[in-house]
């Protein structure tokens, strides 16, 4: 009986082992790259325009597949482009009667990349806090901050509590109504930018705060949400327009701005966003900004206005692996993936990729037949033979390997 089991433990290794490696080996063999266009709407044609790269050139084309050359592309995107055109002195000097400023477009114009696996990492849960006011430009704190049942602030060269700057910050924060533990802790812990907002934390009550330091003494601002909203994430900016704070993700997977005039939200006009699996670039200027939410079957563009209302949405879709060759021969040849990371996060873990199809049905029988024919020839009774049968079926060519490589000894 310990015989058997032994092997069949080696037999469940061996699986694991193939549905790594088999499906790694063909994927860098025959895989093919497939690449998100670049996009972006032009304010002044009213219309979506990519630029993509193929048999080795650039192809420009609007959303009816309408092909350009780069100079038409560059004309017909004067406003996203207009670095292009102040060199070439063709630069519009208004639009639509309104007045146009280099410095005022520079200002105004920026683009966040909002990808899962920089939004799934991991946490220290220790942050440095800067001061918001300071005197010479910023500089690191010689303390670090962490929460638990209050704030604590730990000297970095000690590595001791600062008690009476951890007892400040918790009396504060607790006349604004924090409950502890925080949850999440938003910020740019980085000296790389040109100003310091200090950090939104939500706490055990799903309600949202603005911390800041100014002048070393503790600055809070309970920020009031919409009924009902919960956070996921909170991507914070420094953006030369001081229009937002931060982007607020919800737990349903709704978009929010944090504005900077009265920390009031306004939600973004995007559908079918889901953070755990789908990337996003937002993009904006002095009249528009779109979200491009790139997911597994293409990209979903949406343009809205200042005033947040949708002026534009065009879907762009991308070709499929699962309708090329390449998909089609692996769904056929695996009948599922083993991967020991995944695209949407940073950590190491596995992962069980489905085929797209149910192709290696037929190849999984096949193999059963085969494992009979071979079972046969070595005068092996098939009734002890079962659970061997059982495994190819189920796990295809990685079982059909994995009990012939360990073959069922019969005595």
């Amino acid at each position: 009986m310990t015989p058997k089991i032994s092997r069949y433990l080696l037999v469940a290794l061996a699986v694991i082992t193939f549905a790594y490696v088999l499906p790694a080996i063909y994927n860098t063999l025959f895989d093919a790259r497939i690449n998100m266009p670049y996009t972006t709407y032009s304010t002044t044609k009213k219309e979506y325009y990519a630029a993509n790269w193929a048999d080795g050139k650039s192809v420009f084309t609007d959303r009816m597949g309408k092909q350009y050359s780069q100079q038409e592309f560059l004309d017909n995107t004067v406003i996203e482009n207009y670095y292009f055109h102040l060199s070439k002195g063709t630069f519009p000097d208004s639009l639509n009667g309104q007045k146009l400023y280099p410095q005022q477009l520079q200002k105004e114009s920026f683009n966040a990349w909002v990808e899962p696996e920089l939004l799934n990492v991991p946490d220290y849960a220790i942050n440095p806090l800067f001061e918001s006011q300071p005197e010479f430009g910023l500089s690191f704190s010689k303390d670090y901050f962490r929460f638990n049942s209050r704030m604590e602030f730990i000297d970095a060269k000690s590595n001791k509590v600062n008690e009476s700057k951890s007892r400040q910050f918790t009396e504060a924060l607790n006349k604004e109504g924090f409950s502890y533990p925080a949850k999440i802790i938003a910020g740019m812990p980085t000296l790389m930018k040109k100003r310091e907002d200090g950090w939104f934390i939500t706490d055990s009550k799903e309600q949202l705060f603005h911390l800041l330091m100014v002048k070393g003494a503790p600055v809070i601002r309970k920020i009031a949400l919409p009924s009902g909203m919960q956070l996921r994430h909170i991507i914070c900016n420094d953006y030369d327009a001081n229009e937002f704070f931060a982007i607020l993700i919800t737990t349903d997977n709704r978009l929010f701005v944090l504005n900077r005039k009265d920390y009031s939200t306004t939600q973004m006009p995007v559908e079918g966003y889901n953070a755990k699996n789908m990337s996003m670039i937002i993009s904006g200027n002095l009249f528009n900004k779109t979200v491009a939410v790139k997911s597994d079957r293409g990209l979903q563009l949406t343009t809205f206005n200042r005033e947040y209302k949708v002026i534009d949405k065009h879907f762009m879709p991308v070709a499929q692996k699962s309708e090329m060759a390449i998909g089609k021969v692996s769904a056929a040849i695996f009948p599922f993936q083993l991967l020991l990371s995944s695209p949407y996060d940073s950590f190491i873990s596995f992962h069980l990729k489905d085929s797209d199809s149910w192709t290696f049905l037929i190849l999984n029988l096949m193999l059963v037949i085969a494992t009979v024919i071979l079972m046969r020839k070595e005068g092996k009774q098939l009734s002890r033979s079962i659970p061997d049968l059982v495994i190819v079926a189920i796990t295809g060519i990685f079982g059909f390997l994995a009990v012939h490589i360990i073959p069922n000894k019969q005595y």
